[in-house]
């Protein structure tokens, strides 16, 4: 009741704020051409007479109709700008209170007779990696490492950014990110965001937004920070688009195609994506492990390979309409449709030696999965003056449906090779529904030039369905597995409200948030009449403070406190089977992980930047595997462990080398640590480790260019495992013709084909070693063609803050 309460008082300090400015000053006039047509592209700004000084800005209506509001007497002067136009300004106008609304008449642009209309929109190169005040940027949408890749393989290419053997996603060396497209949460489990990530085409992408230490007014969820994937737009005039068509070869054949199309006139903005991505490939691993026993130990060793067959339609389509020169209103329709299809192998040998097995078991299986997602967003933008006060309100509504099936057969086979018993065949049937409610409302209002407020309401319910079944066949006849089956249902709402107060005063710059969050989780575990509830508030402050020594350093402080709860998907406690001595359960009782994050960062010259700072997470959610001596049974599951600490350094080198050879190269240093009981022991290590990205840019021609990075990760510890060092080596050749207007890219990633991953582990009475080699290298030939009007002349954009959070197994 609340949050209702705050949000009516939202509404009604923006209906106060209507009425008091209705009775100022409103100017209004027009803009047009020497043939009096009118220019909507015109930038219309308010002048301050006496200096010049601008004071509001505005933007023309289709009619060529601009307005200020809320203008207090006083001189002025109007002027209007637009590439291929001389700058036009007009007389002094002198404003009285009593002017109520003035019509300042017609404002007249005459054409500098500059060819324009001919000449392809070339957007200024941007560097590979940016970095920016709060984040650091990888822009993506012109580079040729990401043409034909998927969204997955662009983020394993990002400064920081490290994907394990289980597509668990790290930044800066710490597990527990947030993933957001375009502001808004993705509430996905790891494995579902893997496979959203892997059915994205890379095309679609403009940038990624890596954050580490985000304010109180984005979720408080992800103690590592958030990745922002942010899609192209397009808002020039008329009607224009872009079409690709991509194809290459790593362990099996790839195709991609997208196109993208928008349509701008007047009022309206119309957009839309469609892209198709179909995908063969696959992976191999080996695994050692031996289990302890009285008597002696048991060891097994085993040998996969999987082979993937992946295809996915994803689309994106909106309209934004002005229903007036302040208010945007906004519908986004999205959604994929996609099917994977594995075929597995594996042989493992078991023995209490291994050059002499006393059986094999042989496993081959085969799954089935279809996913498809469908989300409405409605999303609504009041500029309720020009001087910056505005409120945006967004509503979505998602559903996710996953249907994974899958069929085993394990086969026993003596050292002479006839079958030790009958085969065991098993199949797995489990659909996964998972339904998304979020509605949220922002609210910023400045306070002069250089301070402001930020606040807002958020509340977020997702429900996850999940039924797992498995049977086991006897006598030619399927028979239930009770140990195996379980059907678990989760919902958990999240209320939150934030407020930020942000201001400048001299060189020193301060921004201090506040947020709460109310959780209401229950995990239900119907099969095994288990049902865990929960209810807690939380607070995270967050506290940033800035100092401009000059225009060449800057410096800055921050500290926030985030939190990442537990994943669906590890909370649901069925078993996800691999072959009849390994698999992963779920754990019902994980509680939230909380991280107190400290930074400090130093910036020369605006472009080299160095950042250092400390986190410390309580409770961390950290992944460990367990055996069972009788059974001889492996499993991994998540438990919470006391403490984890990372001390990390980053640094960031744009480097013109020569005029043809740009270079940025990122080195991210940290010390992880863990420390605190688990499965019976205490668990205390951690070690110093690294990673380097060096990306290099040639311009060759003005219409050829090249590219390629060289990537390094150290050797490092998490939880208890011993990850091993890797690195690898990427490489791209861009060509454009017709005007630019056309590009054809050719890349080849990881050449030398040597990223592999060793990971080892000895904790408790576990040993085992476990080396996965994915597929990395692959060859992509691209084709890139904009076609429509792609006349210089683009609008303004409105952006829709944030989305929903979804997590399922």
């Amino acid at each position: 009741m609340k949050y209702i309460s705050l949000l009516n008082m939202l509404l009604l300090t923006v209906s106060v704020y209507t009425k008091v400015y209705a009775q100022e000053v409103t100017l209004r006039g027009a803009v047009v051409d020497e043939r009096n047509a009118p220019l909507d592209l015109a930038t219309v700004n308010l002048l301050r007479a006496k200096d010049s000084t601008v004071l509001k800005t505005a933007f023309p209506d289709a009619s060529g109709n601009y307005v200020f509001v809320n203008v207090t007497p006083g001189e002025y002067r109007v002027s209007a700008v637009l590439v291929g136009y001389a700058d036009a300004v007009s007389q002094v106008v002198k404003i009285t209170a009593a002017a109520g609304t003035q019509d300042l008449g017609v404002l007249l642009l005459k054409s500098t007779n500059t060819v324009l209309a001919e000449v392809a929109v070339t957007a200024p190169q941007r560097p590979l990696v940016e970095r920016k005040p709060d984040m650091l940027v990888v822009n993506v949408e012109n580079s040729t490492l990401a043409a034909g890749n998927t969204a997955m393989d662009i983020l394993e290419r990002s400064p920081g950014v490290t994907v394990d053997k289980d597509d668990n996603i790290s930044l800066m060396g710490k597990q527990g990110v947030t993933v957001m497209i375009d502001g808004k949460q993705t509430y996905l489990s790891a494995e579902q965001l893997a496979n959203f990530l892997r059915n994205t085409d890379g095309n679609t992408i403009k940038s990624i937004e890596l954050i580490t230490n985000p304010s109180s007014k984005y979720d408080a969820s992800g103690t590592a920070g958030m990745i922002n994937i942010v899609l192209k737009k397009n808002r020039m005039a008329g009607t224009n688009g872009t079409f690709t068509l991509g194809t290459g070869y790593g362990v099996g054949h790839k195709a991609n195609t997208s196109l993208n199309l928008n349509h701008k006139a007047g009022r309206f903005n119309v957009f839309g994506t469609y892209s198709y991505l179909n995908n063969r490939g696959g992976n191999e691993f080996d695994i050692f492990r031996s289990v302890v026993q009285d008597n002696g130990n048991t060891d097994f060793q085993q040998f996969a390979n999987f082979n993937r067959w992946n295809r996915s339609h994803n689309y994106r389509a909106g309209v934004d309409y002005s229903t007036s020169d302040r208010n945007v209103i906004g519908v986004l329709l999205s959604g994929y449709i996609s099917g994977n299809n594995n075929d597995n192998s594996s042989n493992t040998l078991i023995g209490r030696t291994l050059v002499a097995p006393d059986s094999t078991l042989s496993t081959a299986s085969i799954f089935e999965g279809s996913y498809t997602s469908f989300a409405v967003n409605l999303n609504n933008q009041f500029t309720i003056d020009s001087n910056g006060r505005k409120l945006v309100a967004d509503v979505d509504v998602s559903r996710f449906s996953n249907h994974n099936r899958a069929n085993y057969n394990n086969t026993f086979y003596l050292p002479s090779g006839a079958m030790k018993d009958d085969p065991l065949l098993s199949r797995s049937d489990m659909p996964t529904i998972v339904d998304i409610r979020v509605a949220k409302v922002d609210y910023t209002h400045p306070l002069g030039k250089k301070n402001k407020i930020e606040t807002g309401l958020k509340y977020s319910n997702v429900s996850s369905d999940n039924d797992m079944r498995f049977e086991n066949q006897a006598s030619g006849n399927w028979q239930n597995d009770a140990g195996r089956t379980n059907h678990f249902l989760y919902e958990e709402q999240v209320a939150a409200a934030y407020v930020n107060y942000s201001m400048q005063l001299g060189k020193w710059g301060a921004q201090a948030g506040l947020r709460g969050e109310y959780t209401l989780s229950d995990g239900n575990s119907i099969t095994m009449a288990n049902r865990v509830k929960r209810d807690y508030i939380d607070f995270f402050p967050s506290l940033f403070i800035n100092y401009n020594i000059s225009d060449d350093h800057q410096t800055g402080l921050s500290y926030s406190k985030r939190i990442n709860r537990p994943n669906y998907g590890n909370l649901n406690p069925f078993e996800y089977f691999l072959d009849q001595y390994t698999f992963e359960r779920g754990n019902p009782y994980l509680r939230p992980e909380y991280t107190h994050a400290f930074e400090a960062s130093y910036t020369l010259k605006q472009k080299y930047h160095l950042s250092a700072g400390y986190n410390r997470t309580n409770d961390v959610i950290a992944e460990s595997m367990n055996q069972e001596p009788v059974t001889k049974r492996t499993w991994v599951t998540r438990d919470n462990l006391a403490m984890q600490e990372v001390w990390f350094a980053n640094l960031n080198l744009p480097i013109k080398i020569a005029k043809y050879w740009n270079t940025t190269t990122n080195l991210n240093a940290f010390y992880m640590g863990f420390k605190g009981p688990l499965n019976g022991d205490y668990l205390e290590q951690g070690q110093f480790a690294w990673q380097l990205r060096s990306n290099h840019t040639f311009n060759i021609l003005s219409t050829l260019t090249a590219e390629a990075s060289v990537n390094y990760q150290s050797s490092l510890i998490y939880s208890v495992y011993h990850i091993g060092a890797q690195w690898s080596a990427d490489a791209g050749l861009n060509k454009s013709f017709y005007n630019k207007k056309a590009n054809l890219k050719l890349s080849v990633s990881d050449i030398f084909d040597t990223r592999i991953q060793d990971v080892r582990t000895r904790y408790n009475n576990m040993n085992a070693v476990i080396n996965q080699k994915n597929e990395t290298r692959v060859v992509r030939l691209t084709f890139t063609y904009s076609f429509g009007n792609l006349k210089n002349g683009a609008r303004r954009e409105t952006q829709s803050e944030e989305k929903s959070r979804i997590n399922m197994p």
